[in-house]
């Protein structure tokens, strides 16, 4: 038989993880550059550590436009929960939807920068505690919609997010997250 190592609340996990989404990557700049290393602990990497008491979160991830990452939760300094993520502006896939056009093959670097992930912080930041892993389901803003779609629950899910511009998809991502045992 295994070894019970930890006691887990899905209450206050699901809680822990959307304060430390809050207070990390999509939080504003002030409060995202509390919790980000100096140093990160992998050369190339940017990683956001956020504790409160007896929890602590720590998200490391590499690249600007594919930025592959992995968030870990621990719980009494044990890794209890874990979502790994990895996506790409639509630039450079096919496998978009609703990019049936080369139009959203061209949009520049700098569009991405200074609309597109902006956009994609503000959809997350509006995660509720029932599913806080991305954004919610669905977040309008002007031309801008968000979308978040997953099967599963905390102890096992898989996900896509995407962000669509004007009716075409122009960033995606897929998340897979589990609880660790």
């Amino acid at each position: 038989m295994a070894e019970k190592t930890t006691d887990l609340n899905s209450d206050e996990l699901l809680k822990f993880i959307l304060k430390a989404h809050r207070n990390t990557y999509a939080a504003l700049k002030e409060v995202r550059q509390k919790n980000r290393f100096d140093i990160p602990i992998l050369p190339g990497h940017k990683d956001y550590d956020f504790a409160e008491g007896k929890w602590r979160y720590h998200d490391s991830y590499s690249g600007r436009l594919w930025a592959p990452g992995r968030e870990v939760i621990f719980l009494d300094e044990k890794p209890v929960w874990c979502m790994s993520y990895q996506g790409m502006p639509c630039k450079f896939s096919p496998e978009c939807k609703n990019n049936q056009s080369s139009e959203a093959r061209i949009l520049p670097m700098e569009f991405y920068d200074e609309n597109v992930f902006p956009f994609l912080k503000r959809a997350l930041m509006r995660a509720d505690e029932s599913m806080p892993f991305r954004g919610p389901p669905r977040f309008n803003e002007e031309e801008f919609e968000y979308g978040f779609e997953m099967q599963g629950n905390y102890e096992y899910f898989t996900g896509r997010e995407s962000v669509v511009y004007f009716g075409r998809e122009v960033f995606f991502q897929n998340v897979m997250g589990s609880i660790i045992r």
